[in-house]
């Protein structure tokens, strides 16, 4: 009998032999029995069967009649403004939209800390930038105004931002090109003026 016969034979044997005998964890053979009260008896008894009600009738978005009607943008029966109240320039003139003051707003700027005492220069752009309109701080600067790289008007107030959007700084108008302000981060009194 050559090997291959062999092993065929006894893998036959196993598969033949696994079906009422196991083996425990050392080799050896214990035969199982399996008690008749284990075994799961087959249902007895009659098959019910009824009708499937109708669906429900759906309804879509708001009172839609139709999918693509739910989807479909309808204007809004109020018009809600998008744009932040109208921001006063230093000078105390009242912007006719952001948009104007943000483009006189551009520019170069000293940031100013420990009463003016020490400054920094930070740049102020028209372009999109990340979270907002583009800024640059130099490295001179605190570090949380370094991290500044966005700037936006919101109402009256200059803030800054940092890479993520978080509001580094926040500075009120006081006039002849200057903005007086707080850091987040600390609460430390600081200033914006034209360089």
């Amino acid at each position: 009998m050559t090997v291959k016969t062999a092993l065929a034979a006894t893998a036959v044997a196993l598969l033949l032999g696994g079906c009422s005998t196991t083996l425990d964890g050392f080799g050896s053979q214990q035969t199982a029995a399996v008690e008749p009260s284990q075994i799961t008896p087959a249902p007895s008894g009659s098959v019910e069967s009824s009708a499937v009600p109708p669906p429900a009738t759906t309804t879509y978005g708001a009172g839609a009649a139709t999918a693509a009607a739910a989807v479909t943008p309808r204007q809004p029966e109020t018009q809600v403004a998008l744009s932040p109240p109208a921001a006063t320039a230093p000078g105390g003139v009242a912007y006719a939209d952001p948009g104007a003051a943000r483009t006189q707003l551009a520019g170069a700027w000293k940031f100013g800390w420990d009463s003016g005492q020490k400054t920094c220069k930070v740049t102020l752009s028209t372009d999109r930038g990340m979270t907002g309109f583009a800024a640059n701080a130099d490295v001179d600067c605190p570090n949380d105004i370094f991290m500044t790289k966005a700037w936006d008007v919101w109402g009256n107030d200059i803030v800054l931002q940092n890479h993520l959007g978080k509001v580094t700084a926040r500075l009120q108008p006081q006039g002849n090109g200057q903005f007086d302000g707080t850091t987040t981060a600390d609460g430390t009194r600081v200033t914006l003026t034209r360089s």
